[in-house]
């Protein structure tokens, strides 16, 4: 896929994405597969600390500034396309090595790494802890289909709670943003999925006061008339896919996170959706085993690149 001229800058030069460029961007990165790392509420929430977030073509290709302040582990610059894959990558370390910077990319998703030429001319490390987990509507959809263990837990929970006291709806963001900000705040400390550190805390404020001129939507779960969940997702191009990019939960009752997925599957199978990406677990041992538990049937992998010595 090329991306059209004049749209941002050229490399080695950068240009700020703003809000403004929502649909730009979007139209650069429609025909790639649907990555949360790079898609434009990723990089507006998670990657613009201090309005960060850069963004420059090289080749038809994008390449994107990733910095997080006093994290030198996930910062640096990150590659999306399939044009001229090699030399771009080559490119790009030229240049680091011209600003006596080290010569490396990150985050780079396994289809770029697909598409090189030449892969003997790099060292590639993985980045577990950042890949993407995609799971199948299909296998949280019915009772049926759950592994036994989750059947059990949301049949436990339907013995406690009626579904007809259930009410699932999205809400409008600029009416409703001061309650999902109160949210927010009152289950940071409730249960580790919702307590993942300042910059996620962060991040998620900007998601909700954001939310539309993000792309994203949003669907909540009721129990009683009080909200028990929440998730913001974005619908990529790929009219398959949903992308859920932050969540949160009361965990006010037993076995309500099995109940929840259960429930958001039916949404998404109402929307025309088959597989959601849930991203990342950060290498954090109790999300890791909250995603994995859900049944992922594949990964978008992503990895750290340098040139071969």
């Amino acid at each position: 896929m090329k991306v059209s001229p004049h749209v941002f800058k050229t490399f080695p030069e950068f240009s700020k994405l703003t809000l403004a460029d929502r649909d730009r961007y979007q139209a650069l990165i429609a025909g790639y597969p649907p990555f949360s790392e790079f898609s434009f509420p990723t990089l507006m929430t998670w990657w613009n600390t201090l309005n960060s977030c850069a963004i420059s073509q090289l080749n038809g290709n994008l390449v994107i500034s990733h910095w997080l302040p006093g994290d030198e582990a996930m910062s640096g610059l990150s590659m999306i396309g399939t044009d001229r894959v090699d030399e771009s990558v080559c490119a790009i370390f030229d240049e680091l090595k011209g600003h006596s910077e080290v010569a490396r990319l990150v985050h780079v998703p396994e289809f770029v790494v697909s598409n090189m030429r030449f892969p003997e001319l790099y060292t590639f490390t993985a980045e577990r802890e950042l890949d993407e987990c995609v799971i199948p509507v299909s296998t949280l959809y019915s009772l049926g289909n759950m592994i036994k263990h989750r059947r059990w837990k949301v049949r436990r929970f339907l013995a406690e709670v009626e579904e007809d006291r259930v009410v699932l709806k999205s809400l409008d963001f600029q009416e409703n943003q001061q309650e999902l900000l109160d949210i927010v705040a009152a289950w940071q400390q409730k249960g580790t999925l919702n307590n993942l550190g300042r910059f996620e805390r962060e991040a998620i404020e900007t998601a909700i006061i954001h939310g539309d001129a993000l792309g994203l939507e949003n669907a909540c779960v009721y129990i009683d008339g009080q909200m028990h969940s929440f998730l913001l997702y974005s619908l990529p191009s790929e009219a398959e896919y949903a992308t859920i990019h932050y969540s949160r939960f009361s965990f006010a009752m037993p076995h309500i996170f099995e109940f929840v997925a259960y429930k958001y599957a039916h949404w998404f199978a109402d929307l025309g959706v088959k597989y959601v990406n849930i991203e990342s677990d950060l290498g954090l041992p109790t999300l890791r085993a909250a995603k994995l538990a859900l049944g992922p049937s594949n990964f978008f992998r992503k990895y750290t690149i340098k040139p071969a010595l």
